[in-house]
């Protein structure tokens, strides 16, 4: 039977098919409303698909505190057995999924629905597969309820993420026309039924010809499920909610029938037969009725509800102390199975009112969330375990606020992990617990830092420190550890030596554990950074190396992820290009798969400021607004994208640069760090130039200059230098080397050093600075090569009121594309035209791969292409 209104979609997902076949596989977003259809159109892909590959379907649960990769749990029996082996890490089973869809010999059709109650592993499964699909044998359908992805939900950040990824492409089913509704109005009066496009089962009572398909559709809005259920239960009145529908149709159903219907209402979205059978023995006949009416399904040993409004309406509709009994019923026969989910026992444990069961259910589905890197999914678990949790401020209490707070910290929401680490301290202070108060003070002062108030952090480590001393244990050399890390941050390369190396000294005299290595790569990562940072290349690099290779190596993913971020930050801000990209490269990936979330938004904005720095401020605008919309960002992780965005709005001509710069700057100032400062700073002096106030610019320099001029690192110190009145900016010393060119005068010798460092704006910026006829000519044409309008029209400007004739700027056609190109996307589709891959188009326009990657993307979005090997046609056609 066809589906209504959805033969343009089934086409086109054919299509991916085929292309998946062809080995460039897609990854579709199937996107709509509860009831629209999602469902039935997946099913019906599905059906088609199933001569031509191997299918693999899984659902997210939306009952309790989704279990970690529930979906890929449910792929499993339909995928090679190796994919994910017993004791197998999460990133591990993710590389051997990612290698069977490249290799497979027949393609596979997966299947995540319901991604709107995704757990976090999930989502990074989703978008693991999102990046790479596009060289796998595979068709992957993700359907959503876009009602329920709010801005600030996961799945919408990672939706924004992947949305320029080369194999990505949306399905927006949308609810049905009046001409759609009329269709099953006439069909359930005896006409050919077609299936609905929602999917749920044609209607099987007999409609009286008085039901008006406009008024239908005005009062269900044409949502498939509403009309079929208004239709299914006759008709003869439009019901005020679908949630009457519902009850109204299961009402038919005998008792028998509609206890079974409780029992899977209220076990969940999958209920499996066995369970049933044992919760309600010879419940065969019963559940046939209900299978017959068509209001449960059951596939593989799995009963279902046909529609999961239709299972929430009738668990909401169970009284309470039958509720209660059923709960303690179906826990009681998970309990009994030695594989049961123990995140499903916890969701049933609370049903039933049994604190000490969901304790203990929710603390072991913490842990296991934990070992698959699903860290939002054990923080959920430890609250519901803490909300059930004896009252009482005793150790236990103590160790699971902490435990939060650690997940709260790695997952990016500093003020809630700061808040339980608090509640611990306190705790821990009632007890006299030494070694666990300066343990807490540690944490606190590392999460202080992490929410931009400096003092409170010095504050907390100095009592860690104090609390600690005399100790002589690795939770001593921590603290020592964290001292050092502040100084790190604060520039002050002395001090860094000092705590760092007393944390090393310590740890050599401890015998070999967990705790003291951590300690040691700890100490390591903050000298080795201080070091590289203040000029000591070959000592700093060795020595911040060695802390990733054996915070890998041991599994500590959290210092393996500081590794990265201060590898990358420091290559940026080096203009080290290549190092940064392969920092960043290999530091995202470790981080996304391990669900570090706040180190890989850390890694992101610097990555957007990367982009920058080269020239690509277009892209590196929608790499900051998209870390921006993220629900939550730590202070720190906010102010390098928040400048990106003040600066590129400012380059390509936007007016709305104050309000992120302000922001930025209220920040920075929070960390008096002077890395952020002077990160703001050099944004602001930047922007002030391009209004032409040169005098703002140095005025915003002298009041920076004041807290950058005691950091250590040559770069930092320079970003600003540059911009100081000439007076001032004579007197500096220890700056890097195209910064002291600046401030010497020696312009065109400064451009030239900036572009063997491959970053093209600041290049362009030196000529236009210059104040030479040639300089500022040669800097338009290099910011019209950029995009970087305003900086365009500045230099031209310059020229103009010293009597020059600037070059001619690019010609109307090229800045309005016919199909809506920018500059640079016009310069990569004749590349593409000719065939060249990626890497070929990057050294060709001395630009990342990366960057080449979202051009190509945007390029096919704009043609209206699904592969890059249409181009050249395309473009044939099109020239004549």
């Amino acid at each position: 039977m066809a589906l209504l209104e959805r033969e343009s979609l089934l086409k086109a997902v054919e299509g991916y098919l085929a292309e998946a076949a062809a080995g460039r596989g897609r990854l579709v977003f199937v996107a709509g409303e509860a009831g629209v259809g999602k469902t039935a159109f997946v099913s019906r892909v599905v059906s088609d698909a199933a001569s031509s590959a191997s299918v693999a379907v899984g659902s997210c649960d939306g009952s309790s505190t989704p279990a970690p990769l529930g979906p890929l749990v449910d792929m499993l029996p339909d995928l090679p057995s190796d994919v994910w082996p017993e004791g197998a890490a999460r990133h591990e089973v993710f590389a051997r999924l990612s290698s069977v869809l490249r290799q497979c010999s027949r393609p596979h059709l997966l299947v995540i629905e319901d991604a709107h109650w995704a757990d976090e592993a999930t989502l990074d499964l989703v978008r693991y597969l999102a990046r790479r699909v596009h060289q796998m044998r595979a068709l992957v359908l993700v359907t959503y309820r876009a009602e329920e992805a709010a801005s600030d939900h996961p799945l919408r950040v990672l939706l924004g993420d992947v949305a320029t990824s080369v194999g990505i492409r949306r399905a927006d089913l949308s609810p049905l026309s009046v001409a759609g509704v009329r269709t099953l109005v006439e069909a359930g009066s005896g006409g050919h039924t077609p299936e609905a496009a929602a999917a749920t089962a044609a209607p099987t009572a007999t409609v009286e010809s008085q039901v008006d398909p406009e008024q239908l559709h005005r009062v269900t809005g044409g949502n498939p499920f509403y009309v079929t259920e208004v239709l299914a239960v006759g008709g003869t009145s439009i019901p005020r909610s679908v949630r009457d529908a519902v009850l109204s149709r299961t009402a038919r159903l005998s008792p028998p029938a509609r206890l079974v219907l409780d029992l899977v209402a209220l076990a969940g979205p999958r209920t499996e037969v066995e369970l049933l059978q044992r919760l309600a023995p010879g419940c065969g006949d019963a559940l046939d009725e209900a299978i017959d009416r068509g209001v449960l399904l059951l596939t593989s040993g799995v009963v279902t509800f046909r529609h999961e409004l239709a299972r929430r309406t009738v668990s909401e509709q169970v009284p309470a102390l039958r509720r209660l009994s059923l709960h303690r019923g179906i826990l009681a026969e998970l309990e009994a199975d030695p594989g049961a989910d123990p995140a499903r026992m916890a969701h049933h444990a609370e049903a039933a009112g049994l604190p000490e069961a969901v304790n203990r259910h929710a603390t072991e589905a913490a842990a296991r969330a934990v070992a698959l890197g699903a860290h939002r999914e054990a923080a959920e678990q430890l609250r519901r375990a803490l909300d059930h949790a004896d009252r009482e401020l005793g150790e236990r209490r103590a160790v699971l606020l902490g435990q939060l707070s650690y997940e709260l910290y790695v997952t990016d929401r500093t003020e809630d992990a700061l808040e339980a680490r608090r509640q611990a301290l306190a705790i821990w202070e009632c007890l006299g617990e030494r070694q666990h108060i300066g343990e807490a003070h540690r944490w606190l002062s590392r999460l202080s830092w992490f929410a931009g108030d400096n003092a409170q952090a010095e504050r907390h480590a100095i009592l860690a420190v104090e609390t600690l001393a005399g100790t002589e244990d690795s939770a001593f050399a921590m603290a020592c550890s964290n001292m050092a890390q502040l100084r790190m941050l604060a520039g002050d390369l002395e001090g860094t030596r000092q705590w760092g190396g007393k944390a090393l000294r310590l740890v050599e005299r401890l015998p070999e554990a967990p705790g003291a290595e951590e300690a040691r790569l700890h100490a390591l990562g903050n000298v080795g950074t201080a070091e590289l940072d203040g000029g000591n290349a070959d000592v700093g690099l060795a020595m911040l190396e060695e802390s990733l290779r054996r915070a890998q190596a041991a599994d500590l993913h959290e210092h393996a992820g500081r590794a990265f971020c201060n590898l990358a930050a420091i290559a940026v801000r080096q203009h080290r290009h290549h190092d940064a990209e392969v920092a960043l490269k290999e530091g995202l990936e470790y981080c996304v798969e391990r669900d570090l979330d706040a180190w890989s938004v850390y890694l992101r904005g610097w990555e957007a400021l990367q982009l920058a720095e080269r020239g690509e401020s277009e892209v590196a605008a929608q790499r900051a607004e998209v870390l921006l919309r993220q629900p939550r960002l730590a202070v720190v992780s906010q102010i390098v994208p928040l400048s990106v965005r003040a600066r590129s709005r400012a380059r390509t001509g936007r007016g709305d640069w104050l309000e992120p710069l302000e922001s930025a700057q209220a920040l920075a100032e929070r960390t008096g760090e002077a890395q952020r400062l002077g990160t703001v700073a050099a944004a602001g002096c930047e922007i002030a130039w391009l209004a032409g106030d040169v005098s703002k610019a140095s005025r915003v320099a002298e009041k920076a200059w004041q807290v950058v001029r005691t950091e250590t690192s040559p770069w930092i110190r320079g970003i600003v230098a540059t911009w100081l009145r000439p007076e001032l900016a004579r007197g500096t010393a220890g700056l890097a080397p195209p910064y002291a060119l600046e401030v010497a005068g020696r312009w065109r010798e400064a451009a030239q050093v900036w572009a063997e460092l491959g970053s093209q704006f600041p290049e362009a910026l030196a000529l236009a600075r210059s104040g030479t006829r040639d300089g500022l000519g040669d800097a338009a044409l290099l910011f019209d090569g950029m995009g970087a309008v305003a900086a365009a029209a500045r230099a031209r400007a310059l020229s103009r009121a010293r009597g020059w004739a600037p070059p001619r700027g690019p010609h109307a056609a090229t800045r309005e594309h016919p199909k809506g190109l920018t500059v640079r996307e016009a310069e990569v589709l004749p590349l593409l035209t000719e065939g060249l891959s990626d890497a070929a188009i990057a050294e060709h326009l001395v630009i990342s791969r990366r960057t080449v990657e979202h051009h190509v993307a945007s390029i096919l979005g704009k043609l209206g292409l699904t592969s890059r090997r249409d181009v050249p046609a395309f473009v044939t056609e099109q020239c004549g």
